[in-house]
């Protein structure tokens, strides 16, 4: 299978989820263990005093851990996630997200996550803990093995 394929799977999957469709969160990229993904701020996410409301950017990186543990063929769950807020971006503004799994057990993943602006400004950026909730089939043994060793 090739990646636009996968992408395709992923993107698919994801926009199954409501809260995800309704946030307005889009894949980018995604490879074996790590992805990217943006929202654009529309004003039902902006706070009170009209930026990003934390709560949407902090979905935005836990929904890319989901992605992320997707690609290696793996249903996780968010155990932990401790992130710094460092800037905030108005209405009509993008944030991106990258996500990278550091950690790939048996029962937990552990992931490095950051957000930026449209002009590259970090957002955010943590760690998550997922626990592995099982294995999805569909997801498996998807990466040319150049793909994984390049990882």
């Amino acid at each position: 299978m090739d990646k636009a394929q996968i992408l395709s799977r992923l993107r698919d999957l994801y926009n199954t989820n409501p809260f995800v469709h309704l946030l307005g969160i889009v894949i980018d990229d995604a490879g074996p263990g790590w992805a990217k993904s943006h929202l654009t701020v529309t004003p039902p996410l902006l706070n009170m005093d009209g930026f990003l409301h934390g709560g949407a950017l902090g979905t935005l990186i836990d929904n890319l851990c989901g992605v992320a543990g997707r690609t290696l063929g793996r249903v996780v769950l968010t155990q932990n996630i401790s992130t710094s807020y460092i800037r905030n971006i108005p209405a009509g503004a993008a944030a991106h997200a990258e996500c990278r799994v550091l950690h790939h057990g048996r029962h937990t993943m552990v992931m490095s996550v950051a957000a930026y602006s449209d002009e590259g400004k970090l957002l955010c950026e943590g760690v998550a803990t997922m626990f592995v909730a099982s294995v999805d089939e569909r997801f498996t043994d998807l990466w040319e093995e150049d793909d994984v060793r390049g990882q």
